[in-house]
């Protein structure tokens, strides 16, 4: 008897570490109507919204606003319905670059936006001053005894072999704390992996250079679902979910 408690309680702990270790995400809206764009296929909903930079800035500790364009994904199963839902079955198409993008990961965002806000290194070589210097002289001519009168200019170059400067402190979201804070909240807010039998919303994380991000032109979210690779340039599928929002976010 003991031992089958002991094996109940282990069990038990193993489950609410693997839940604890899945992020949260953030409340699914009300219904799929509020997002931009939704569409249902088979009995689930999907529903999409482009975060503005404004609710970007507002939603984590550091900016990420000017690297990463995010989405708000959420999914609605039918009543009394358990669905696999895997945020990597997510791409992104833009209007300017017909490649699919998968979305990042948060320690892939939290690292890059340290490494953007580090401080550039020290230079390491000899340092080189020049200095030049204005005055007045007067005086008498050896040769010829005339007296005379007049300003001079006399340059100076020094070389240094110690630092230029002294290091510069990181920006903010540079020092190792600030990735791990920003790494946590972006995990926490992300779209779960899991299997869910109620509405379940998330961000989802994607850079903006490989994007071509403009303030024009759309945005295609499609779901090819878990373990399926996209197809370039689109391409038919049976059952295809395919959300359009436009490139330019209204703030809610």
């Amino acid at each position: 008897m003991v031992r089958s408690l002991t094996t109940a309680a282990s069990l038990w702990l193993c489950s609410a570490l693997v839940f604890a270790q899945q992020p949260r995400g953030v409340p699914a809206r009300s219904t799929p109507s509020d997002y931009t764009a939704h569409l249902s296929v088979n009995g689930v909903t999907y529903a999409a919204s482009l975060l503005s930079p404004a609710e970007v800035k507002h939603a984590f500790a550091f900016d990420i606003s000017r690297s990463y364009v995010v989405f708000e994904i959420a999914v609605y199963p039918p009543s009394s319905a358990r669905i696999d839902l895997d945020p990597d079955g997510f791409v992104v198409r833009s209007s300017h670059s017909g490649e699919p993008l998968r979305p990042s990961d948060s320690v892939t965002v939290a690292s890059d936006i340290q490494q953007k806000n580090l401080p550039p290194p020290p230079s390491r070589g000899p340092g080189v001053t020049a200095s030049t210097a204005i005055g007045y002289e007067s005086g008498t001519d050896p040769y010829t005894g005339q007296r005379y009168h007049g300003t001079y200019t006399a340059s100076q170059v020094a070389v240094d072999n110690r630092d230029n400067f002294p290091p510069v402190a990181p920006s903010p979201g540079g020092y190792p704390q600030d990735r791990a804070l920003l790494e946590n909240q972006l995990w926490d807010k992300s779209l779960p992996q899991a299997k869910i039998e109620r509405p379940t919303a998330g961000y989802l994380y994607f850079p903006s250079s490989l994007l071509k991000k403009k303030s024009s032109g759309e945005y295609e979210i499609e779901y090819l679902g878990s373990g399926k690779e996209p197809v370039l340039n689109g391409g038919a599928s049976s059952q295809k979910i395919v959300l359009v929002i436009p490139a330019k976010a209204k703030s809610h």
